[in-house]
C-alpha cells in the first residue's frame, strides 16, 4: 500500500460519510483490507464508486445479475445502483467521485462535447484493458494528489485525472475490455427492480412479491435465496434502511425518515436499526451532526 493511501481496514466508509467529504474533496481514495468481512449489506452510493481488486476476489449482485471480481479488475458503480457485495480476504483501492464536479470538468473541458461520458450502468474493466491504460496508477495519483497544499492546484489536478480517466473509460469500452455478468436471472432482476420502485409502500412483501411475478410465494423465496444468498425480507429492510438512514443524514426527522422508508412499525423499525448498526437512530444523527461540525 502507498504511503499516501488512506488504509481502512475491515469496514467502509458509510455512504453518508463520504458524500459529506466529497462535496469538500471531489475525489475520495481509499485502500481497504478486509480478513473479516464476508458480505455488505444491500446499500448505494450518491457518488460514482470505481473498486480496483488488488488481491483475492470479490461477487457482487446488482439488479439480477452477478458479477465476479479479480485482482487486476475494475468495477465502475454509478450513482443509484443498489448492490452487495460477498467478499472473500482481499485488499482493495476504491476511488469515490463527486458526480456534479465530474459533470462540471467534463462540461468545461470540452471532452461532452467531444462525446466522452460517464457511465451509468456497472462495468467491469478486464485485468489486461486495466493494466494497457494504467488505470491502478491513475487511482494512485488520484490518492496523493490530496497532499497538495494549494486547493486550487489540487482542484486543478482532479479535474486533469478525471479528464484521463474518462477518456480511459471511452477507449476501454471502444477495445471491448469490458466483463460480462457471471449469470443473470430474469425472474430475480424483474422482482429486485420492483422491489427498488416500491419499497416506500409498507404493505410489499412475498406474498405481493409473487403475485406481481406470477409465481408462488415457495418458489420465488427459493430461487431469491439461490441466487441473492439473501432473503427478500433481509434484501427489502436493507434497502429501507439506507434510505431511511440517508434521509436522517439530510436533516428529516426520524419518524418521517422510518415511514417514508416503507417501515410502518416505528417499534420493530427502532430495534431492527439498533440490530443492523449498534447504535439507535438518535445516536446515529447525532454522531453524524458531530461529524459534519468537525
Amino acid at each position: 500500500m502507498r504511503p499516501f493511501v488512506t488504509p481502512y481496514p475491515d469496514q467502509n466508509i458509510t455512504p453518508e460519510e463520504a458524500n459529506r467529504r466529497l462535496p469538500l474533496d471531489k475525489v475520495v481514495v481509499g485502500w481497504y483490507s478486509n480478513r473479516r468481512v464476508h458480505q455488505s449489506v444491500t446499500h448505494f452510493h450518491p457518488y460514482h464508486e470505481y473498486i480496483y481488486m488488488v488481491s483475492g476476489k470479490a461477487r457482487y449482485y446488482v439488479d439480477g445479475s452477478q458479477y465476479e471480481l479479480n485482482p487486476g479488475e475494475l468495477m465502475l458503480i454509478p450513482p443509484g445502483v443498489v448492490h452487495t457485495g460477498y467478499y472473500d480476504t482481499y485488499d482493495r483501492l476504491i476511488i469515490q467521485i463527486d458526480d456534479a464536479f465530474w459533470r462540471q470538468t467534463l462540461l468545461v473541458s470540452g471532452l461532452l462535447n467531444s462525446g466522452c461520458t460517464i457511465p451509468d450502468r456497472l462495468l467491469i474493466f478486464h485485468e489486461d484493458a486495466g493494466y494497457k491504460w494504467g488505470v491502478r496508477a491513475l487511482i494512485e495519483r488520484a490518492a496523493a494528489s490530496v497532499t497538495i497544499p494549494s486547493d486550487t492546484d489540487r482542484e486543478l489536478m482532479y479535474r486533469f485525472l478525471l479528464g484521463e480517466l474518462a477518456l480511459t473509460i471511452r477507449q476501454i469500452i471502444r477495445e471491448d475490455g469490458l466483463g460480462k455478468p457471471t449469470s443473470t436471472n430474469t425472474l430475480v432482476a424483474s422482482v429486485t427492480n420492483y422491489i427498488q420502485e416500491h419499497y416506500r409502500d409498507p404493505d410489499l412483501n412475498v406474498t405481493k412479491l409473487a403475485q406481481y411475478a406470477y409465481v408462488s410465494r415457495e418458489h420465488l423465496s427459493r430461487i431469491f435465496k439461490e441466487y441473492t444468498m439473501q432473503s427478500i425480507h433481509d434484501y427489502l429492510t436493507e434497502l429501507r434502511m439506507q434510505h431511511c438512514r440517508q434521509a436522517i443524514a439530510d436533516g428529516k426527522r426520524i419518524l418521517t425518515a422510518c415511514t417514508e422508508s416503507g417501515f410502518s412499525d416505528y417499534s420493530s423499525f427502532l430495534k431492527t436499526f439498533h440490530k443492523m448498526y449498534g447504535i439507535t437512530p438518535m445516536e446515529y444523527r447525532s454522531q453524524f451532526r458531530a461529524a459534519i461540525r468537525r
